[in-house]
């Protein structure tokens, strides 16, 4: 079955209108590609933004493993919270009329001369492209060829995945416009691929050590509170369940408290909004009699189920908690058909316990001052 047409919409917040060409600002067809160049719009708003959800879930819904911080509902979230302090520079790349591809761009105005991903460092745990299958390598050409003759002094990109399609393609176009760059490993995000049960999981993912552990920790907590069950929006409604983890987040580590400034406890009501009305949003709270020990705040799409933030009681931590209600986080993307598990961002020993492996994100420096080689 083919794919449904993405048509280019009329947005408000165009300030730049190009097509294939040898001007400075235009985006010229990689010569590798294999196929035509691609036209441009540079939206500069965030009611420019707003009009471009329609094309936008299209494209998520036609590329290929996009990760969840490139929905259209997580970068409007952000924005929605942190537009004061940056400005939209999202490309948006046409081909015959039908859009092929988003680069969802930003400037600090901390950092006015460096373009960069739009979503938020320390919010977003992986950041690229979209792109339909076939145009990859066209939208990366496109992106470096716009970003040279944009004025800016350079492209610092984060959290780019190296077993994804964008760094790749955003390093041969670099080679193919004689531009240099600087890209190394910056993060690590763990992840498990998922047997089809929970029990082959056990039996599959885990030594016998951590194997023996988990399942001597889910018999205590067992014993000690029998009572036990996993609870969230869908019986306490997603205002209560959100509020109660975010209380869960706060108290099981200092930083995390020093994290959930109001700003960004906002950004997590609004992600949690729109992730709940297409049907993403997994939110989980280990409750007992009435006290809940632990949460965990994730997400279900594309097959991948993303582990984002957890948080526990520490009056509870004799018992695991936190360790637990990530194991049950596991045992329901299986049940839901999940094929792979990822932690996200950060090397806590509780993810290779529970059998993750490392895969790397990386950061992509450009310096866009420098001459041709």
């Amino acid at each position: 079955m083919g794919r449904a047409a993405v048509s280019v919409p009329n947005i408000r917040g165009v300030t730049e209108i190009g097509a294939s060409c040898t001007a400075p600002t235009g985006v010229s067809a990689d010569p590798e590609s294999g196929g035509a160049g691609l036209s441009f719009q540079v939206v500069d708003t965030t009611a420019g933004l707003s009009g471009l959800r329609r094309v936008w879930e299209q494209v998520v819904s036609s590329s290929e493993e996009p990760a969840p911080f490139l929905t259209w509902e997580w970068q409007e979230s952000w924005w929605a919270v942190f537009a004061a302090s940056h400005r939209p520079r999202t490309l948006v790349f046409s081909h015959e009329g039908e859009v092929v591809g988003i680069a969802p761009l930003c400037v600090s105005l901390e950092r006015e001369g460096t373009l960069q991903f739009a979503g938020g460092e320390n919010l977003s745990d992986q950041l690229g492209l979209l792109a339909l299958p076939g145009f990859e390598e066209q939208v990366a050409a496109g992106v470096v060829a716009w970003a040279r003759g944009s004025g800016s002094l350079e492209l610092d990109l984060h959290f780019l995945r190296d077993w994804g399609w964008e760094l790749p393609a955003l390093q041969r176009a670099l080679d193919r416009q004689g531009l240099s760059s600087e890209a190394h490993p910056e993060e690590v995000s763990p992840a498990i691929d998922l047997p089809p049960s929970f029990d082959e999981y056990l039996a599959l993912r885990l030594g016998k050590k951590d194997r023996h552990e988990l399942r001597r920790k889910m018999r205590r907590l067992e014993q000690e509170r029998p009572g036990w069950r996993i609870v969230g929006p869908e019986e306490l409604g997603l205002e209560v369940a959100l509020t109660e983890f975010l209380r869960l987040l706060r108290a099981s580590r200092e930083d995390k408290d020093h994290f959930l400034t109001p700003a960004v406890e906002r950004f997590f009501r609004e992600v949690a909004a729109r992730f709940q009305r297409r049907g993403w949003l997994r939110l989980a709270l280990l409750e007992e009699g009435g006290r809940l020990a632990a949460g965990t705040f994730g997400f279900c799409l594309g097959g991948v189920w993303y582990l984002y933030n957890s948080g526990y009681d520490p009056a509870e931590a004799h018992l695991s908690p936190g360790l637990l209600c990530v194991a049950e986080g596991l045992r329901g993307a299986i049940d839901s058909g999940c094929r792979q598990a990822d932690l996200l961002r950060g090397n806590e020993g509780y993810k290779y316990r529970l059998g993750a492996e490392d895969q790397f994100l990386v950061n992509l420096r450009v310096p866009l001052t420098q001459g041709a080689r």
